[in-house]
This record gives structure tokens, sequence and C-alpha cells, in this order.
């Protein structure tokens, strides 16, 4: 086969994908109900919106599944609902995003920029979050259970009845941050910084994990464990008796 006739095929390839590729962005910035029609008719195809504009777009609800949405911006974008499940979102903007009640399993975020994020009831379980920036993000009622967050910045964020069941905090920074009635069997706070934090009416925390994290005379912990402190920094934790 002649190098012209290869190099024809190839601009014929290249063009067909990217004719389809910008219809599937316009059939889903239009309507997601079509879209979600579209993708159970072709399930083999994995949508691609890289550096694709979605900037404060109402996808929820959609069916996301495997889409790579690698540098795309989705800063305020509405994902609430959203199967977000294998999708990859390395350097893309999320800031301010609402991806609560979305399914999140495998989805690969390395490098996003997820400040204001909203992960309300959201299945997050065995996610990737480790040596990561997250101040401030809303993680109430999620489902983090086995999720790695080790080194992380998590000052201020929200785990309120959250499912942490097995997460990993190992040296991460939970300062001031917001655990009240979370689920904490297994919860691994080796090092982790709870400076502030308020543990209280979590569920199964025990005396041995708190001894094993950092506090201070201003974190909050369940009524059912006693704090005796010996100096500014030392203390021994333990449970009550009943």
């Amino acid at each position: 086969m002649s190098n012209e006739i290869v190099e024809t095929t190839l601009f014929k390839i290249k063009t067909y994908y990217q004719v389809a590729n910008r219809e599937q962005i316009t059939l889903l910035k239009s309507s997601v109900a079509r879209w979600n029609i579209w993708r159970e008719s072709n399930p083999h195809i994995d949508p691609d919106f890289d550096r694709v504009d979605f900037n404060g777009i109402n996808l929820s609800n959609a069916n996301l599944r495997k889409a790579n949405f690698q540098m795309a911006l989705l800063n305020g974008a509405n994902l609430q609902g959203a199967n977000l499940t294998k999708a990859f979102f390395a350097g893309s903007d999320l800031r301010g995003a609402n991806l609560s009640e979305t399914n999140c399993q495998g989805m690969k975020l390395n490098d996003a920029d997820l400040g204001g994020c909203i992960f309300r009831q959201s299945n997050l379980r065995s996610i990737d979050f480790s040596d990561r920036d997250l101040r401030g993000i809303d993680f109430s009622e999620a489902d983090l259970r086995k999720a790695d967050l080790r080194n992380s910045n998590l000052e201020k964020v929200k785990f309120f009845k959250a499912d942490l069941r097995k997460t990993l905090f190992t040296e991460a920074n939970l300062t001031e941050a917001y655990l009240s009635s979370a689920w904490m069997q297994g919860t691994n706070l080796q090092r982790a910084n709870l400076s502030k934090a308020c543990l209280r009416y979590t569920i199964n925390l025990t005396s041995a994990q708190i001894q094993s994290a950092k506090i201070d005379r201003n974190t909050k912990v369940p009524q059912y464990l006693n704090i005796h402190w010996s100096s500014e920094t030392d203390f021994h934790c333990e449970e009550k008796s009943r």
C-alpha cells in the first residue's frame, strides 16, 4: 500500500472521529435524556470530552460511565446523580461542581482541581484521594469505605454521617474536620491531625484509634471515650466503663 493511500485512510479515520466527537458533545449539551438513550444504544463507545468546556452545565443523572474528561472545564457543573463509574477526570477543573449522589467507583481524578466540590451521598468506595488538597469539600453521608486519603489536606472537610469504615487517613490533616455521626469501624487514623476536629456521635470509634492520632484540647470526642491529659501534647484515651 502506498504512503499516499495510507495517509488518505488515516485522514478519513481522523475526520470521522472528530465529527463523531462533535456530535456527542452537541448531544450531551442539548439533552441528557436523549444522551442517555444514545448511551444505551451504543454501550461499546467510550465518550471523549478531552479539554471540552462544560463550565456551569447541568449534567444531572447523565450516564457518563467510562467517559474521558481529561483537562475538561467543569467549573460549577451540576453532575448530581450522574453515573461516573470509571470516568477519567485527570487535570480537569471541577471547582464548585456538584457531584452529590453520584456513583464514582473507579473514577480517576489525578491532578483534578476539586476546590469546593460537593460529594454528598456519593459512592466513593475505594477511591484514591491520597496526597490531595481537599480542603472544605463536603462528603456528608458519602460512602468512603476503604478509600485512600493518606497525607491529604482535609481541613474543614465535612464527613457528617459518612461511611468511613476501613478508610485510610494516615498522616492526613483533619484540622477542624466535621466527622459527627460518621461510621469509623477500622478507620486508620495513624498520625492524622485531628486538632479542633468534631468526632461527636461517631460510631465504633475506639480509644486505640484516638491514641494513634494527634488531637488537642479542642478536639471533640464521642461521649463513650475519655481523654486524660498529662501535658499540652500528651494524653491517654480510654473507653468509659458501662
